[in-house]
Formats: structure tokens, sequence, C-alpha cells
């Protein structure tokens, strides 16, 4: 079965390159303080970087879902972020995609123009996500979770819990065209140790038969510094990267990375090692 659709005029999927997906994280409790921007001219001036390093899309976040971190309330989060992406829709033509759990954002994103949701609640949090995209039609972003965002430990749970989310879509009307599934890799619960993320990586495939377009973001996670014995998130580049290679291989059609052009590189060696073993086979 191939996998192939478009999102927001990106055609994304088994006959396409790997996408990218820049991260703009407009969150001080962030676990990566290197992430964080909070001048919109800074802002700008990263969000082209981004671009010219190639780039397709934009996910901007104004809440942290790091373990122990205080909530924030959604006040503070539309402060955050609705400025930033007024800016940015009036600057760069990549679609943006916003990072967030509450329809109380989401439709004022959409409404400054916003193309894509991206919920790692997988609608959890909020139910009333449903009618926004009932009401907007536009590209949502899924994480499997149960409870809370990346509850899910095993392949087998993920599969099942995205099954859930993609069968309300499908009894609400929405266009199953327009899911992008995430497995949530990362320490988003204290019990999701670091070889729950190795084995979900390794058997990446699985989510293949969800037909839906697999986003993966590894991008300097925890996991990755408890492998490394690096606390520290900007010493975790490289097994970042080691790892986004193996996700790629594995099937992976969209990485989400707060490094962009160093990740390219990677992205188009791994792309095109599974391309060529494809065809072999």
């Amino acid at each position: 079965m191939q996998i192939n659709t478009t999102i927001a005029g990106i055609p994304i999927g088994d006959s396409y390159p790997v996408r990218l997906m820049g991260i703009i994280n407009l969150s001080p409790e962030s676990f990566y303080e290197g992430s964080v921007f909070l001048k919109k001219e800074e802002i700008i001036t990263k969000v082209r970087e981004m671009v010219d390093q190639r780039c397709d899309f934009i996910d901007v976040g104004g809440r942290s879902t790091a373990p122990n971190v205080k909530p924030i309330s959604i006040d503070t989060e539309k402060e955050r972020v609705l400025p930033v992406l007024k800016a940015l829709l009036d600057e760069i033509s990549v679609p943006i995609s916003v990072d967030t759990q509450y329809t109380a954002v989401a439709e004022e994103a959409l409404k400054l123009g916003c193309h894509i949701l991206n919920d790692v609640s997988g609608l959890k949090t909020d139910p009333k996500m449903i009618e926004l995209l009932k009401e907007y039609d536009c590209p949502i972003i899924i994480m499997a979770t149960h409870k809370v965002p990346g509850d899910c430990l095993t392949v087998n749970e993920i599969i099942q819990a995205l099954r859930i989310t993609i069968a309300l879509l499908n009894k609400n009307n929405i266009d199953s065209t327009k899911i992008i599934i995430d497995p949530g890799i990362g320490k988003w619960v204290s019990t999701k140790l670091s070889q729950y993320n190795l084995k979900i990586i390794d058997q990446l495939q699985s989510l293949r038969a969800l037909g839906k377009p697999i986003l993966v973001g590894i991008s300097r996670k925890s996991f990755i510094g408890d492998i490394l014995q690096k606390p520290d998130p900007a010493d975790r580049l490289i097994g970042s990267l080691a790892a986004t290679a193996i996700a790629i291989y594995n099937g992976a059609h969209i990485i989400r990375t707060h490094d962009v052009g160093t990740t390219y590189d990677i992205v188009k060696i791994s792309e095109s090692l599974r391309r060529a073993l494809s065809r072999k086979e």
C-alpha cells in the first residue's frame, strides 16, 4: 500500500521526498533553551533561515509539554503564539502549523490563516477541536495518546490509540487525506524509558498499517541524552541526527526538528538509501 497525500499544497508520502518541519518554540519553560525565541525580529530571522535551508513547514508552539513543567493559561499561550503567527504569515510563504491542544488557541490561529493543527494530545485534551476541524477543513497532526500526550509506550499501544482517534475523525466526516500521525517519541511520561523510544523507531514501519503519513520528532529529546549521558540538550545534535536517519530509513515521511540545515543532509542520504534498497528488492 502506497501512502501519499497533499498537505497545505505540499505532496507528502512514499512517492515524494521526506519533508522537514522546522520548530519555532515560544515557551521559556522548554527543555531546550537554545530552541526558544522570544523577540519577533529574532523569530522572523530564524524562520527565514529555516526556509533558506529548505524546510517545508514551520511549526509554532507556545506551551511546553515537558514532564513536570508548570502549565500555563490559555490566555498566556495566545499572547505568546498569535502575534508571532500573524507576523510569520505576513512574511513567509511556507505552510505554518500551530502546536496546541486547545480550541481557543487553534481557532484564533486558523482565523489568522494558519494552515495546519498539531495536537499532541490526539484530541484528548479538548474534544471541541473536532468542530473546529469541521469548520476549517484543515490538516491535523495527531499524536498517539491514551489520556495524556505521549503516554503510549509500545507500538501496539500507539497503533491502538491512533486507530481510535482516526475512527473519531472519520465518524465526524473529517477528510481522511488530511490526517498525519505522530507516534510520540520522547519521554512524555516518567514511565517511558529510552528502550521504548528505541523500539518505536525500530518498528516504525508497523504504523504504515494506518495508511497515513508518519511524522517523527526526535530532535534533542531526553532519551538521546540518557543514552549518550548528555544531560544538556545542546550536546545532543549528533545523537538526534543518528536516530533521525534510522527513522527515515524505517519510513518516516516528515521530520520535525530544531536543526533544519544539518537535518536536511541526513534526510537526503537516508531517503536515498531507503529508495535504492526498495528498488533492489
